[in-house]
């Protein structure tokens, strides 16, 4: 009754806003499809576990599901159908991870995502289409089934406090952890979620405070030097799965495995030197937290991150007025480094436009950021005075970002 109410609904919606001499062709075009391109299939099996391997040998033939969906429904083939209850189980527990992960939003509460950052925790770098077979080889049971929701039901709140600045789990740390953990985010970095979720439960917190810290540095460092994401996730999958399994305890032992991983000091410094930074909100973060080192802040961890009232201009603009005469090959190329952004206020930086450095100067000289008013005492700018900035730059970054902390 319920399917068949549903159908009428869907009809009236169909025909709603369509002129009435076209109403009837269009439902014929609908008849002619449900009675010669639409199918139902109806399987008669002995037992639930036999359906469910139906389910999956239909689904490898169709539209892929998602290997959330090919794990849940595996969970429930390995049920006793004798037992009800345990179906209900599955169900709660999978229901109140999955409220969890939608609380987190589309980015970052995907369940796949979340499945495969948690197995990667006790098993190690496990990609997302190898994720079923490796689950399925290990989760056998009945009993093994029960025991696996209800540990990805609780581990789910632990994922969801590492994405979260306002989570509870974070109410008796000091406040900057709220804030790296915000300026991870912001910086879009994936990779080491399995590595913080390792850790969540497993280090104290004192040194869980260290990771999150050290983390926001080493993300910025890799980030700068270009660092392939595959070789970020599989050092930081091959050191999560370590913690869980006790071997690594604290942040000093875990930096031992990832030297070869994290820029040092030398090489960071020789790659800000240069740096390209065309993403505006993460020119924006790097030049406030360089602008809050450069100040001698105690507690530069204090970074806001993005805003209306702090924007970004470039010395020499995009499009260069007849004021500039350096040549358009050679503008493109400097553009976006990092040595000709330079931080102003929104209602300055909209006013001053595409001039040249005269014109730009006193704007850049009322700033109250240091690192923006330097920049009126040169001369010119060109490819010179950028290069010589982002000296100046490299020497504060490795100061903002240290290699452990």
């Amino acid at each position: 009754m319920a399917a068949a109410e549903a159908a009428a609904a869907h009809v009236k919606v169909i025909t709603k806003n369509l002129p009435a001499d076209v109403q009837a062709s269009t439902l014929h075009k609908w008849l002619d499809f449900l009675e010669a391109g639409a199918r139902v299939i109806w399987v008669e099996v002995q037992d639930q576990a036999t359906a469910y391997r139906i389910f999956e040998t239909m689904n490898d033939r169709g539209l892929k599901l998602s290997a959330a969906d090919l794990i849940k429904n595996y969970l429930y083939s390995l049920l006793d159908e004798k037992q009800p209850d345990q179906s209900e189980q599955i169900t709660l527990r999978w229901q109140s991870m999955t409220a969890i992960l939608e609380s987190l939003g589309r980015d970052d509460g995907d369940a796949v995502d979340y499945l495969r950052y948690f197995w990667i925790t006790t098993h190690g770098h496990t990609r997302s289409g190898d994720l079923f077979d490796s689950v399925k080889s290990e989760v056998n049971s009945a009993s093994t089934a029960l025991a696996w929701a209800e540990t990805l039901q609780k581990r789910a709140d632990d994922y969801a406090a590492i994405l979260t600045p306002t989570h509870d789990a974070w109410s008796t740390y000091h406040q900057e952890i709220r804030a790296q953990l915000d300026t991870l985010r912001y910086l879009g970095v994936s990779q080491n979620r399995p590595l913080l979720l390792a850790a969540f439960g497993k280090f104290s917190d004192k040194e869980l405070t260290r990771l999150i810290k050290n983390a926001v540095n080493w993300s910025v460092r890799c980030l700068a030097a270009g660092v392939p994401s595959g070789n970020l996730e599989g050092s930081y999958s091959r050191t999560a799965k370590a913690i869980s399994d006790g071997t690594i305890t604290d942040v000093a032992e875990l930096t031992k495995q990832l030297t070869a991983l994290i820029p040092p000091d030398e090489r960071f410094e020789a790659v800000f030197r240069t740096i390209i930074v065309p993403t505006a909100s993460l020119a924006r973060y790097y030049l406030r937290k360089l602008q809050i080192v450069e100040d001698g802040k105690d507690e530069p961890q204090y970074t806001p991150n993005d805003g209306e009232a702090v924007t970004l201009e470039h010395i020499l603009p995009q499009r260069p007025g007849p004021d500039w005469t350096l040549p358009q090959d050679k503008m493109r190329e400097l553009y976006n480094r990092l040595g000709n952004q330079a931080l102003l206020a929104g209602s300055v930086n909209s006013s001053i436009g595409n001039v040249g450095l005269d014109a730009k100067r006193k704007a850049l000289a009322d700033s109250p950021f240091t690192l923006t008013s330097q920049t009126s005492t040169a001369s010119n700018w060109g490819e010179k005075e950028i290069g010589e900035r982002q000296v100046l730059l490299a020497k504060l970054a490795i100061k903002a970002w240290p290699f452990l902390v």
